[in-house]
């Protein structure tokens, strides 16, 4: 089956991003200059290192943004979902991608050139007033992170890793937020290994906060996940 490019003007992620303060012929110049692909579940979008190409748009399909440790290891920053950007603190600085970024399924993503989003930037007042907000956040986001991997015990990273990932999940075909997510990608969102992520889980389940079903995790109790999120000891 032929793969047909998402619009801009019509794109249900649009609502959820910046794109929705562009005006109409904004949307139309997006569509004759952005480039759109089709990703399979663990191809690279983009890698850490590289130079930044433009701005990515996700249609569909959830993304994960990670790095590798010195010792091998992968960490995942963040977890991304329709409607959310990826490459803009690279675009803005001007610097190579801290970060690499691979399909966790199946995903459509869209690339706005870099000269195109520098234009809408210089052009849009509150496009660009909302894309360093964005930015800011993220850096707030990140500080939190460095925070809690160093301060917060794993079995409260990961509960609150759950929660954010139900909140990623969720959506109209998704209603409940189920996290599909591998264990071994549950691990590396959290900073810690396989098995001490699946002895967690576990005990969870046994305190009937969650249910599984494969790879599938199904969350029963959040107020109880957001009570151990506040524990640091």
């Amino acid at each position: 089956m032929k793969f047909s490019p998402p619009d801009c003007e019509h794109c249900k992620a649009r609502k959820d991003n910046l794109f929705h303060f562009c005006h109409l012929e904004e949307l139309y110049e997006l569509d004759s200059r952005k480039s759109c692909m089709k990703y399979k579940r663990g191809q690279i979008i983009f890698q850490e290192g590289s130079n930044p190409m433009g701005l990515y748009c996700i249609n569909q399909g959830k993304i994960k943004l990670y790095k590798y440790a010195s010792d091998g290891k992968e960490q995942i920053i963040r977890i991304v979902k329709p409607g959310d950007f990826l490459g803009y603190s690279s675009l803005l600085s001007n610097t190579v991608y801290p970060a690499s970024a691979a399909a966790l399924e199946e995903c459509v993503v869209c690339m706005v050139p870099k000269d195109t989003v520098h234009q809408l930037f210089r052009n849009n007042e509150r496009f660009s007033e909302g894309l360093i907000n964005l930015l800011s956040s993220s850096l707030d986001d990140s500080y939190r992170k460095i925070a809690d991997m160093a301060y917060k015990p794993v079995r409260g990273r990961l509960a609150e890793a759950l929660l954010l990932l139900q909140s990623t999940f969720r959506d109209e075909n998704n209603p409940d937020g189920i996290v599909a997510v591998t264990r071994e990608d549950l691990a590396s969102l959290v900073g810690t290994v396989k098995e001490t992520a699946i002895r967690i889980l576990k005990e969870f389940k046994d305190s009937h906060i969650i249910e599984t079903d494969k790879t599938k995790i199904i969350i029963k109790k959040p107020q109880s996940l957001v009570q151990i999120c506040a524990l640091y000891d």
